[in-house]
């Protein structure tokens, strides 16, 4: 048995409020989030689910934003996420490839090997000092030690070249 259209504008009054919160706190777009629930509800529309109520209502909502987010481009999920405007990544307060490439040449030649691997891990890898540590075999005091040396090798490497 299908859903009657009179069922779904009911379903629909009742639970639109809050599936267009969760699709706005998901994809932190109100266009985006608008675009899911109707879509959702145009599911409905179609016959091909025979009963609802309001936890399938907002799995539907959450799956229809995953897939959505899954669609977009890593930058188009930065820029959602961190709601940026695409002038700001694009500004000159963001590195310059070239800086990049200098900075990666720097660690790569001046630095020990365990400098760069704790380094790497640390911003590449986003991992705390304790999950370093464990990671590695060192103790957290020898993580704080090697990230403070790498530190003070890129300041004094730049340093230099800025004068």
């Amino acid at each position: 048995m299908t859903i009657k259209k009179d069922e779904i504008e009911q379903i629909f009054r009742g639970n639109y409020n809050v599936m267009l919160i969760l699709a706005n706190r998901l994809l932190h777009d109100r266009e985006a989030a608008c675009d899911v629930v109707h879509d959702v509800f145009a599911t409905l529309l179609d016959g091909s689910v025979s009963s609802v109520n309001t936890s399938y209502l907002l799995n539907a909502v959450r799956y229809a934003c995953l897939k959505r987010m899954r669609s977009l481009s890593v930058r188009e999920r930065f820029l959602k996420f961190y709601s940026l405007d695409i002038n700001e990544i694009e500004s000159c307060d963001w590195p310059e490839e070239e800086d990049v490439i200098k900075l990666n040449d720097v660690i790569d030649r001046f630095m020990p090997e365990q400098t760069r691997r704790i380094l790497k891990l640390k911003f590449n890898g986003r991992l705390t000092y304790k999950e370093i540590a464990e990671e590695l075999s060192v103790s957290e005091v020898t993580v704080y030690k090697h990230l403070s040396q790498a530190l003070s090798i890129l300041r004094q490497h730049f340093n230099c070249n800025e004068r």
